[in-house]
């Protein structure tokens, strides 16, 4: 099969290589640019990474997989009935901050160009896009943002069959979810929500907003809060702005027709006046699930199907994901772990492959693991090292990983960086800093050093032999927990052995370290699982608030020369405050 790169343009930018069926590498664009959610010109920084990655340069793509989001304007032409658009564009443009709404806005202009008759593809420069970025080989197509959600989930499961469920903010014309089948290698799309006003995304993201944090990235602080919440005031105001429609099949509201979203903000900005932002939080998780959950088993049970998969920004909130596992209709679910936009160039180019040979993607295998960005040596490492004025320890293997456990049971903050960057939202142990789990007050200084205001605990990185000791309901999520996509309750005689990665609901988010998919970080677990007796260490992401995940050797450096680390190993090379 032929090499294939996919790209996620605009918002969450991203580029993901195939080589045949096989995953070479997939990089998000602000991993290199160091720019939160960036969407550059073009995400050429991440298409370099993934050909460096993969030993090949832009003339050897033979397929390119796009999505209909953000594209330099010189590659489409314009007609007159453009011209106000454009002007409106400019005005809403200088009232944007931040890089994503003008990204956002072309791509709704693009998708009035197909609305206008489906005459896309005649207003799209093709000759001169692939000229003007260098792939003078690539045949192109273009796909749909959802249905990449759900290939990417349906394939990467390894179900072979399974119901299929995507749910996000909104995709292309205005579709935010859909429920299908996929078998046989094959997805077929079953069930549509779409229109403004009716998006459980949308509505996640107003109350993230209202709350004064930042929609499309503050979710998650969302859903610490609701557990410290009552949701019952609120609960029954909520259902207004977000339940499940008459038929069961489609997500509805009150807030439909022109000016949905706005008016929609509008109510539950005056419904939430005088009450907490836990009670508030609380609420609109409580509906978030009840509703998702009711949508999910509406379709299980018409579709027949026992194993779900799941994509789209939504099921980034990991406690909807847990009751979600916990249905009694539900056998087993996977969480794509690239679960947002991010994760698109993936799908996008699962959908060329597939268009291409509509067996192409039979016998799927279950995803191994997202170790998927670049890597450094140790020669790379020392000159970075040189170039902040520090010389490291260079320790084998098993005197790091040693050196390493000691430092975490003493207290100390370990950063960890080794072999290739993950993909995807979450640090798993390549990109990751560690603590020892045993004292509640770490949330609050390791927060304070970070420069974050997180409201969930840190998640646990634990030895996979070991966490139906430490969790319930391993069983329907356990190869989807190796990429922390799920919570699970703790087995109540550990929550107080391991107060830091357990949230006051009792719950934890782990990510389950195979000694065959990691090794070096499993040895790193067990050893300090020898010195303490808790086969587990607090894993967050290597980065300060609002900054991406560490790439480089250079980054982790950094946090090092700041004193956010007590100690790095970069490689093998170990320093130490």
């Amino acid at each position: 099969m032929a090499l294939t790169l996919g790209l996620q343009t605009g918002h969450e930018s991203s580029a993901a290589l195939f080589d045949g069926k096989r995953l070479v590498a997939a990089v998000s664009d602000e991993r290199i640019t160091r720019v939160k959610n960036d969407g550059g010109r073009l995400m050429d920084h991440a298409i370099d990474a993934v050909l460096s990655i993969g030993g090949r340069q832009r003339a050897d793509v033979e397929r390119l997989a796009l999505l209909y989001t953000f594209f330099p304007e010189e590659y489409f032409v314009r007609e007159s009935w453009t011209k106000e658009l454009e002007r409106r564009l400019v005005r809403r443009r200088r009232k944007a901050s931040g890089a994503e709404r003008p990204q956002m806005l072309l791509c709704n202009f693009l998708e009035r160009l197909k609305a206008r008759g489906g005459d896309f593809d005649k207003h799209f420069k093709k000759d001169a896009f692939l000229a003007g970025e260098g792939f003078p080989r690539a045949a192109v197509s273009f796909h749909d943002h959802h249905l990449t959600h759900a290939i990417s989930a349906g394939f990467f499961s390894g179900f072979g069959e399974c119901a299929v469920v995507t749910m996000d903010g909104q995709g292309d014309w205005g579709v935010h979810h859909t429920s299908g089948v996929f078998r046989d290698g094959r997805y077929e799309r079953q069930q549509v929500s779409d229109g403004a006003g009716t998006s459980a995304g949308m509505f996640y993201g107003h109350i993230t907003e209202l709350l004064g944090f930042r929609p499309m990235r503050h979710e998650g602080k969302v859903l610490g809060l609701a557990a410290m919440g009552d949701p019952r005031p609120l609960y029954d105001a909520f259902l207004r702005a977000l339940r499940v429609s008459a038929d069961g099949q489609a997500l509805t509201s009150d807030f439909t027709g022109a000016d949905a979203e706005a008016r929609r903000l509008g109510y539950l900005r005056e419904v939430i006046a005088g009450h907490s932002r836990e009670d508030i939080s609380a609420a609109a998780q409580q509906v978030l699930e009840d509703v998702a959950l009711e949508l999910i088993r509406n379709f299980l049970r018409r579709s027949g199907q026992r194993k779900v998969a799941l994509n789209g920004g939504v099921f980034a909130n990991v406690k909807l994901n847990q009751r979600i596992a916990a249905l009694p209709d539900v056998d087993s679910v996977f969480v794509f772990p690239g679960m947002s936009d991010t994760g698109n160039s993936v799908g996008a180019a699962l959908l060329d492959m597939l268009a291409a040979d509509p067996d192409a993607l039979r016998d799927a295998e279950p995803l191994v693991d997202v170790y998927l960005g670049p890597q450094y040596d140790d020669a790379a490492i020392e000159q970075a090292l040189a170039a902040a004025g520090l010389t490291g320890t260079r320790l084998g293997e098993d005197e790091l990983v040693a050196t390493a456990a000691r430092a975490i049971h003493d207290g100390r903050i370990v950063g960890w960086f080794q072999g290739r960057m993950e993909f995807g939202p979450r640090a798993l142990g390549n990109r990751s800093m560690l603590a020892r789990p045993t004292e509640s007050a770490i949330n609050d200084w390791l927060n304070e050093r970070l420069d974050r205001s997180e409201f969930m605990p840190f998640a646990p990185s634990v030895l996979a032999e070991h966490a139906d000791a430490l969790f319930v309901g391993v069983g329907k999520a356990r190869h989807t927990a190796e990429f922390m996509t799920i919570t699970f309750d703790v087995v109540p005689e550990w929550r107080s052995r391991i107060p830091a990665v357990v949230h006051v609901d009792g719950t934890a988010r782990p990510q389950l370290v195979r000694a065959d998919r990691n090794p070096l970080y499993h040895r790193l677990i067990s050893a300090y699982h020898g010195l303490s007796g808790i086969p587990l260490v607090l894993n967050t992401s290597f980065n300060v608030h609002e900054e991406p995940i560490v790439c480089a050797p250079a980054e982790a450096i950094r946090a090092f020369v700041e004193k956010r680390v007590d100690c790095l190993a970069v490689g093998s090379w170990w320093l130490s405050h």
